[in-house]
């Protein structure tokens, strides 16, 4: 019986950063300073961490970062200001809101404000929409990220079957729409199931790629896999 093969992040993140900065150094030679500007609002400690890496990473690649830090008690219209700017900000190419903001405030509303070509996450209704029609947009980061991984370490995916494991907006449904794209690193047949659904091992034991993303750590079980199969998780 053969070992198991770990497929490795680090080695993607770190080719993906390389081809951003030689298309940033590309962009500043040119005259055009990319920016990636981040909104946090309130003071939780993780959010906050979150977005000093990113500032960080994006002052190696070579961005520049303007970021508004509105308070935990800002309303929903001094969201939409601090958007609005940026929106109408020629020199601001993309715009992070670091999630979770304050319960009192609604995420998908603030997000349907932000210019979808700004929309760095790619979760905006527009980038959904273009995802679903497989025309150019911004992309959401995990399931793009898991296309990469997949790619970077030779796993075949064209014609193959992968089982989604969850069909949460964030990387279920967005991830099952990349992969069934007509493409190399895609063009895969696609199946997500759920926890709602009783008999979910009969789906993933038939999976050469089983992804699980049901945000339940520990799921996946080895009786739930076919043996030979590629597991993201």
């Amino acid at each position: 019986m053969s070992s198991a093969r770990l497929l490795p992040g680090a080695p993607v993140a770190e080719q993906v950063l390389s081809e951003v900065a030689a298309s940033v150094a590309e962009l500043r030679a040119a005259g055009v300073t990319p920016a990636l500007a981040t909104v946090l609002v309130g003071d939780d400690d993780a959010s906050a961490g979150y977005i000093r890496i990113k500032q960080r990473q994006a002052a190696e690649l070579g961005f520049v970062s303007p970021h508004v830090h509105l308070p935990a008690s800002a309303s929903q219209a001094d969201l939409h200001a601090v958007l609005a700017d940026f929106n109408a900000d020629k020199t601001v190419h993309g715009v992070l809101v670091q999630y979770p903001i304050p319960g009192h405030l609604d995420y998908d509303r603030a997000l349907a404000v932000l210019d979808p070509d700004k929309d760095v996450d790619g979760m905006h209704p527009v980038n959904m929409g273009r995802l679903a029609l497989g025309l150019p947009g911004p992309l959401p980061c995990t399931p793009a990220g898991i296309e990469a991984l997949l790619a970077f370490h030779g796993v075949p995916v064209a014609g193959r079957e992968v089982v989604i494991l969850g069909r949460g907006a964030t990387l279920g449904r967005p991830l099952a729409m990349l992969l069934a794209q007509k493409r190399p690193t895609a063009n895969a047949a696609v199946t997500v199931v759920h926890t709602g659904v009783a008999d979910w091992p009969r789906y993933t034991r038939r999976a050469e790629i089983l992804i699980a993303a049901a945000g339940v750590p520990g799921i996946v079980r080895p009786e739930h896999v076919r043996p030979g199969a590629v597991v993201v998780g």
